[in-house]
């Protein structure tokens, strides 16, 4: 897959929602009371999300388009129903990590939800000025423990199943883009494990917030029935990818949330793990298909993902392996 040519200018609310503006907006002043302006939301490439103000407070209204938001690929978006069916899933479960869908617009492909960023900055915002703490990482083990247990045994969003959407963008757009047979055969492993739910399949730092001593994830386009192993690796790889430039960190951190995950600490030697790990940092730093936004200096990125290739070459390894790799490249 190649990186198709990224969107240049974002449109606005009313651009987006055309003749369908105002039902939308009056949607919104029961929860954010008489309303005085609208934001872009940053982070996103499938939606368009905008943070509409009010006297009262703050919504968020999310439109999905006839293709992506900041990539030119087209898709169909009567897929938002399957999100706002996920978010009343995942809301019903666990109302105080979800945001609620306040009101959905189906001709509009719309949705207003309740604002779960209480300072208005999602974590990855966080990550490109500081550190992560261990009680930030710790709180994310267990918030994503807490989301598995509670999706085990919910049936697939899609009717018929979730084969050609885990296909095509878990594993296609994901893990098969690096194009290295050790990634085809992860894709196969994790199709075999036992235990298979729904899973978020994008939880990075992008789509959490962890403001205010609370854990909140949003972004639940990529929601299907898949191995709860690939939203371990998956937010392991960004956590990896967001500290590159802080390698001494690496360990306390990534020990602090797989443990708060696994506390009998099993990942320690989970192959499957490392290289699901290894591969949503190669889809990240290579950014074939969707664009990520950089997290360390050109050489130090490169340098990574010559020492992954490497690994994944070279044979089985594991977390700490790969933790180690990423300290030598950066140090």
């Amino acid at each position: 897959m190649t990186a198709p040519p990224a969107l240049r200018t974002a449109p606005d609310l009313a651009q987006v929602l055309g003749p369908h503006l105002f039902p939308v907006l009056k949607a919104c002043r029961p929860h954010a009371g008489r309303l005085t302006h609208v934001e872009e939301c940053t982070g996103g490439n499938v939606s368009h999300v905008f943070r509409v103000h009010g006297e009262a407070g703050s919504v968020i209204v999310k439109v999905r388009g006839r293709q992506f938001a900041r990539i030119e690929i087209a898709t169909d978006p009567a897929l938002i129903a399957l999100e706002h069916r996920a978010l009343d899933l995942y809301h019903g479960l666990l109302p105080d990590m979800f945001p609620q869908v306040l009101a959905f617009a189906p001709d509009a492909h719309a949705m207003v939800m309740t604002d779960v960023f209480p300072d208005r900055r999602t974590w990855r915002q966080h990550l490109d000025e500081r550190a992560a703490t261990a009680e930030e990482c710790t709180r994310l083990g267990t918030a994503l423990a807490r989301i598995h247990l509670a999706a085990a045994g919910l049936p697939p969003l899609r009717d018929g199943g979730d084969d050609h959407f885990r296909a095509e963008h878990a594993y296609g757009y994901c893990l098969r883009a690096g194009g290295h047979p050790v990634l085809d055969e992860a894709c196969r492993r994790l199709d075999a494990l036992p235990g298979r739910q729904l899973v978020l399949g994008d939880a990075s730092p992008k789509n959490i917030s962890l403001a205010a001593g609370r854990t909140a994830f949003v972004d639940l386009d990529n929601v299907h029935h898949g191995a709860p192993l690939f939203d371990v690796g998956y937010l392991l790889g960004h956590l990896v990818l967001h500290h590159l430039a802080r390698p001494d960190q690496l360990r306390p951190l990534a020990g602090a949330f797989l443990d708060a995950y696994t506390p009998d600490g099993p990942w320690r030697v989970d192959d499957l793990l490392a290289t699901v790990t290894a591969g949503v940092l190669l889809y990240r730093l290579e950014a074939r298909t969707v664009p990520y936004p950089p997290t360390a200096w050109p050489a130090v990125a490169d340098r990574m993902r010559h020492q992954l290739l490497r690994l994944l070459d070279a044979g089985p390894f594991t977390v700490p392996d790969l933790l180690d790799t990423a300290r030598q490249v950066t140090a």
